[in-house]
């Protein structure tokens, strides 16, 4: 592994790597002369498990994800000092290219191309989360852009067929059911000697140079003491992993309406105040980021308990809540279809799974929507109208009658609904029909 690392001593400042705690620690002396930091951990699957720990131990302003087969090509390491310069981003996905048949050879096309992995990112804690399950290591949020310096994975040169096999195997009990190019994904990827159509493309020369330097069998060092790491906790490294099963008392929450609401008028979506307590076991992801996927949402309910509207829009939380926290969330509300009584049950949702069913019922009062529809001049004019309309009659909303309503709420700024032109001329424009005789 020393070899891979050799390239990026050139270009970072910080390097640290983590090592499974079932190594023999005397093999760890070339990694501790190299390295900055070498802790080691307790494995446990997922093989993502310990990323978002990883991060943690970094203290550099960037930090660059490499496998422990998986090595940069020439030209990433050439432009990264410029890119980081002055970035407007806030992540970079890299290309990824799977060597196969020799260390100068890549496969190219699908399912191996394109696979684009999300290995440089700021350090920013809110800018990130580690979900830490299979194939889902890391997400990011902010301007970002895919870059085409590639990274190469030799695990199809490192590892002989039937470790592959069993490895597609390993990952598919784990995340079953993705699939590419016909195939189970990770069947797909990592035994290409299924296939017989294969495209090996050479690599440039530069990048060609590297991956031999990194592969060519070194010398086995002198014996030497074992260097002193660093041993790292189960509890420190699964303090950072989001992506564990959730179990009961990930459901417990408290939901408190912090406004008044009484009525909605039909159509309308109001945003309202909602104190919600994590009583549970997980971190609840902010934005749309992470696992497990906690958002608060609602449903209606009819007096007579019929559910009539069982999926309200999904509001995500401003900031991470971690279990014992408070958060205060602005939940959009879309009022349900008819007016008439109603109740209104908010709660939170864990998305593809359940409800928490720890929410609260209001009731409500829907009130009918008085509209007046404005008709026969062009649409400047009827914006002008409708304008006035709103403006005199603020409890009648305007309906704007066009020949084509559906884009009237963006031209006119007010819902449109088709005019009598359908109704008298039908689907030829050039032929009247007879309405009143």
């Amino acid at each position: 592994m020393t070899a891979h690392l050799r390239p990026l001593r050139e270009v970072a400042s910080e390097i640290v790597v983590a090592v499974d705690d079932r190594v023999d620690p005397a093999m760890l002396a070339p990694l501790a002369e190299l390295a900055d930091e070498v802790v080691l951990y307790p494995y446990l699957d997922p093989v993502d498990r310990p990323v978002g720990w990883v991060h943690s131990r970094c203290t550099q302003d960037w930090i660059l994800w490499l496998d422990d087969d998986e090595l940069p090509g020439a030209d990433l390491l050439h432009e990264l000092p410029e890119l980081l310069r002055e970035p407007e981003e806030t992540h970079y996905w890299l290309p990824r290219r799977w060597l196969h048949g020799s260390p100068q050879t890549y496969l190219a096309g699908a399912p191996w191309e394109p696979d684009f992995q999300l290995r440089l990112v700021q350090n920013d804690p809110r800018l990130l989360w580690f979900p830490g399950v299979t194939h889902r290591p890391i997400e990011a949020v902010g301007p970002h852009r895919f870059l085409e310096w590639p990274i190469y994975h030799a695990d199809l040169l490192l590892n002989p067929l039937d470790a592959r096999r069993q490895k597609a195997r390993r990952y598919e009990t784990v995340a079953p059911g993705q699939r590419l190019a016909g195939l189970p994904m990770n069947l797909a990827l990592h035994v290409p000697e299924l296939r017989t159509d294969l495209d090996l493309r050479p690599l440039p020369p530069a990048d060609a140079a590297l991956v031999e330097a990194a592969m060519a069998v070194e010398p086995w060092p002198e014996p030497a003491p074992a260097p002193s790491c660093r041993h790292a906790t189960r509890e420190e490294v699964d303090a950072h992993w989001h992506g564990r099963e959730p179990g009961p008392e990930l459901y417990r929450a408290e939901v408190e309406l912090m406004d008044e609401l009484g009525t909605l008028a039909l159509r309308e979506v109001r945003g309202l105040r909602v104190r919600i307590g994590n009583r549970g076991s997980h971190v609840w992801p902010w934005g749309g980021l992470g696992v497990p996927e906690v958002r608060v949402s609602y449903r209606w309910w009819s007096e007579a308990g019929e559910l009539v509207v069982g999926d309200g829009l999904r509001t995500p939380f401003p900031r991470p809540v971690r279990p014992g926290e408070d958060a205060v969330v602005v939940v959009d509300v879309a009022a349900p279809p008819r007016p008439g009584s109603w109740v209104l049950e908010l709660d939170l949702v864990h998305e593809h799974v359940r409800w928490f069913d720890c929410g609260l019922r209001l009731p409500i009062e829907v009130t009918p929507l008085r509209r007046v529809g404005l008709a026969g001049a062009d649409e400047p004019r009827l914006r002008a109208l409708a304008t006035s309309v709103a403006d005199l009659l603020p409890g009648v909303e305007p309906l704007v009658l066009t020949a084509d309503p559906a884009g009237a709420a963006e031209r006119v700024g007010y819902p449109g609904a088709p005019d009598a032109r359908e109704l008298v001329l039908g689907a030829d424009a050039g032929r009247a029909r007879i309405v009143f005789r």
